[in-house]
């Protein structure tokens, strides 16, 4: 009994004992331009009695600055315990700001330690007394810029044909890499008299580092039309933190020319697949879903013939041998498309919506009606 008293004592003690502290707080750069990052170490090291003691931090809400957490890490080094937090700081407002950062020390109370000692049942639920920690504020400038976008960036705009037919998509891709505030990149909007314009959602596939996001922003497009056009030049306008000074990214307008016969309707089936030299679009079954939807408007009844059917043994060679689903879909318009209605629906469903289906058994299905 008295061995577990004296256990309990012991802990009481211990728990008690304030432990001393020690902030050392680093704000990389205290004169940046609006929406540079820039990053913040935060170290808080305990002495030796310190290791039931914990730490707390919000960022304030009113700084000026956004913050975004990159680590947080706690370590022992002998009896010290050391816990680190890294912070990317992103300048939301221009001017001159006096930073001030109010971590909180959590010290276990006495009337939890009374619980232990006595045993009650919340034991595990220990209350926590708060002391506010004391750090001089950090004096930061802000510069002001023109443009919402700021960093080191680069941008490429690639299509893959200026001459297309009547209905033939025309592809566009814009592809925008390095380091900023890259969320901030909003997506592109084409308005073109008399274009069919469809686009997907940017991808985003960057990551924070000490600098801001680093990594690569694009969108890619497909423009329909039946008359030449234009696709407009791009200009996004951004401050350059390499040369300090404003820039824009810019591309040139582009001149599609439009063969004035047009494409058949059975050319456009036949023409779903975009050559290798072509930009790789991963989304390209969207356009043609709704490419298909735009045409029936445009094209007369005695375009929508379908060439004549081929011989039933070459039919179902081809339909043996298609690989994906697409392909079978493919085979089986230019086929019958009014005998393969059943077969057509269950491929579209899985070309052009992600639906989960069995080739073979689709095969099998189309191979029987031959």
């Amino acid at each position: 009994m008295k061995k577990i008293l004296g256990s309990l004592l012991l802990l009481g003690l211990s728990l008690w004992a304030k432990s001393t502290y020690e902030w050392d707080v680093q704000l990389r750069d205290k004169q940046i331009y609006l929406n540079q990052a820039t990053s913040l170490t935060m170290q808080c090291r305990f002495d030796k009695d310190g290791k039931n003691d914990e730490v707390e931090f919000i960022p304030p809400a009113d700084s000026g600055f956004g913050f975004k957490l990159l680590s947080e890490t706690k370590h022992f080094e002998g009896d010290i315990q050391i816990i680190t937090y890294e912070y990317l700081l992103f300048a939301k407002e221009a001017g001159e700001f006096s930073l001030k950062l109010e971590p909180t020390m959590l010290f276990t109370t006495q009337s939890a330690i009374n619980n232990v000692i006595i045993g009650r049942d919340n034991v595990n639920d220990l209350e926590m007394q708060k002391e506010r920690a004391k750090i001089d504020p950090i004096p930061v400038t802000v510069m002001p810029t023109e443009s919402s976008l700021t960093g080191r960036l680069s941008m490429e705009v690639k299509n893959d044909i200026q001459t297309a037919s009547a209905y033939e998509p025309v592809h566009l891709e814009v592809f925008i890499q390095g380091e900023g505030n890259l969320q901030a990149l909003e997506a592109i909007k084409f308005e073109i008299d008399k274009v069919e314009v469809f686009s997907d959602e940017p991808e985003k596939e960057y990551a924070l580092g000490k600098q801001g996001y680093t990594g690569t922003w694009r969108q890619r497009f497909a423009f329909v039309a039946q008359d030449d056009f234009v696709i407009p030049a791009i200009s996004i306008p951004y401050f350059d933190l390499e040369a300090q000074e404003e820039k824009v990214l810019k591309s040139k307008a582009i001149h599609v020319s439009i063969n004035k016969v047009g494409m058949q309707r059975e050319d456009l089936v036949d023409k779903v697949d975009l050559p290798s030299q072509k930009i790789d679009i991963s989304v390209y079954t969207e356009y043609v879903y709704y490419l298909l939807s735009f045409i029936c408007g445009f094209v007369v009844a005695k375009l929508v013939r379908l060439p004549e059917r081929t011989p039933r043994r070459e039919n179902g060679k081809k339909l043996k041998e298609a690989k994906t689903a697409k392909e079978l879909l493919e085979l089986l318009i230019v086929c019958d498309k009014g005998l393969f209605s059943k077969e057509i629906g269950v491929l579209e469903a899985a070309v052009y919506k992600g639906d989960a289906i069995v080739l073979s058994e689709v095969k099998k299905s189309a191979l029987a009606k031959l």
